[in-house]
């Protein structure tokens, strides 16, 4: 592979995600769909690279670019972050527990569900099939790179597309019922701030705002005659990565058999760079909007390279087993949002609740474009509690993504312990929730009236 392959990869991909925004921008029915150009994207990557038609000169390293991306996206995590206050984590009891508690919920009943019930009419299932629902919906496109890159190392490389699968349904299926939740709540008299979703703002639907709304995303921290500000911050991203990188395979050498992958040592590398950054008093000139916007580029390729290099002869291999997991894990959602979002919130409980169900089925991005529909002047804080939770429940999150491969690869005793420890953990959290009136069922909190 040489250089200009990366490039010939890199130019497709970027001109797939153009075609995409311009079909969302012209399209009613990708409108309609709210589908983020990446995906559309994707899928066209999809029909015309290796798994359709083969017409795009992609490089057979197509779907490693995943692995890299999210290796990126794991060491600007913690750059630039500031501390959480006192006053930004009161009263985000009953949000963690909405957040966290279907994060878990989704592992373990994902789990159960493939060795109780799956595994007996498809007996040739993988140890980790119960995972794909849990990687795909609430880790969306980003965890199914990650798990997928560590089982690849670990000689199980169809979790890959199994999991990327899991993610673009989590998206598209998140989507779709949330706007069916969106107009149930609006008739039901549940939402506080709009009364009908239908006009949504030009620039959600099209993707392009309009030049009077457009406004500065990121701020100029070097001076252009030294150094571009995007070349410093750019650099800093991928020297983490660099270093996470070289630092998995020290450990590999050191210690035989232990892999640890990339991405969760990127995370790591990030924070001990962030720390040298705060102690060196450099953390001023590093603009934490501009590495998100480094961030979320590298989701975008994400999403569109894990899309068009999905294997459709292993998916459809695991049809059956795929689809139940599916419509349960759409059914679980929807049931943890009615169940739990309505008596988990002090006030605009369907605001922060639909927040957290498109949270739950992909990606940030799609619960916060489910929350701006119902508040589009952002008074319910659900995205401001959604970073605060995500940063709280990160070492679950992580451990989840990181511990199970390793522990799926062993002996089926360990599996079943493994789930057992995910179902004790969930009910643990529950009664945590109770004790502390997190969660209160049956009975609204606060100063709810609807």
């Amino acid at each position: 592979m040489t250089l200009w392959d990366v490039v010939t990869d890199v130019a497709l991909l970027g001109a797939l995600m153009l075609i995409g925004q311009f079909l969302r921008a012209k399209v009613k029915l990708f409108q309609s769909l709210l589908l983020p150009a990446s995906l559309i994207g994707g899928f066209i990557g999809l029909a015309l690279g290796p798994s359709g038609m083969n017409v795009l000169p992609f490089s057979k390293s197509l779907s490693g670019y995943a692995g890299i991306l999210i290796a990126v996206v794991f060491g600007c995590t913690p750059i630039g972050d500031k501390p959480l206050s006192k006053k930004e984590l009161k009263g985000v009891g009953g949000f963690f527990y909405q957040n966290t508690g279907i994060l878990i919920l989704q592992y373990a009943f994902g789990m159960a569900l493939s060795l109780f019930v799956l595994n007996k009419f498809w007996p040739e299932l993988h140890n980790s099939f119960g995972l794909v629902l849990a990687t795909g919906f609430y880790g969306g496109h980003g965890t199914a790179a990650a798990v997928g890159s560590a089982f690849k190392d670990l000689g199980y490389a169809e979790f890959f597309d199994l999991g990327n699968a899991s993610a673009t349904v989590g998206i598209v299926v998140g989507i779709l019922f949330g706007m069916a939740l969106i107009n149930w709540g609006t008739r039901k008299g549940y939402t506080n701030y709009v009364t009908s979703p239908k006009e949504l703002p030009s620039d959600m639907r099209t993707g392009l705002i309009p030049p009077e709304q457009q406004k500065t995303s990121t701020k100029g921290t070097i001076n252009n005659m030294s150094l571009d500000s995007l070349a410093f911050h750019v650099g800093i991203a991928i020297f983490v990565t660099f270093l996470a990188k070289k630092l998995s395979e020290v450990i590999a050498k050191a210690v035989p058999g232990l892999s640890i992958p990339v991405f969760v040592l990127a995370l790591a590398v990030g924070y001990v760079a962030q720390f040298f950054l705060r102690a060196t008093k450099s953390d001023k000139y590093v603009d934490r909007a501009t590495l998100q916007r480094i961030s979320g580029t590298s989701t975008d390729f994400l999403v569109c390279s894990a899309v068009a290099s999905l294997k459709l002869s292993t998916i459809a291999t695991y049809a059956g087993p795929l689809v139940i997991t599916f419509i349960l894990g759409i059914i679980l959602n929807i049931v943890w949002f009615l169940g739990v979002s309505k008596y988990s919130s002090e006030k605009d409980w369907f605001e922060r609740g639909i927040m957290n169900y498109g949270r739950s089925n992909g990606v940030v991005a799609t619960g916060v474009l489910l929350n701006r529909v119902v508040d589009p002047d952002a008074k319910s804080r659900g995205l401001e509690d959604t970073g605060i939770t995500d940063l709280l429940n990160r070492p679950v999150a992580i451990a989840l993504q990181v511990l199970p491969p390793a522990i799926c690869m062993g002996t089926l005793s360990s599996v079943y312990a493994m789930t057992g420890v995910m179902w004790l953990g969930f009910v643990v959290l529950t009664v945590i929730a109770l004790a502390l009136k997190w969660w209160t069922p049956g009975k609204m909190q606060g100063d709810q009236k609807k």
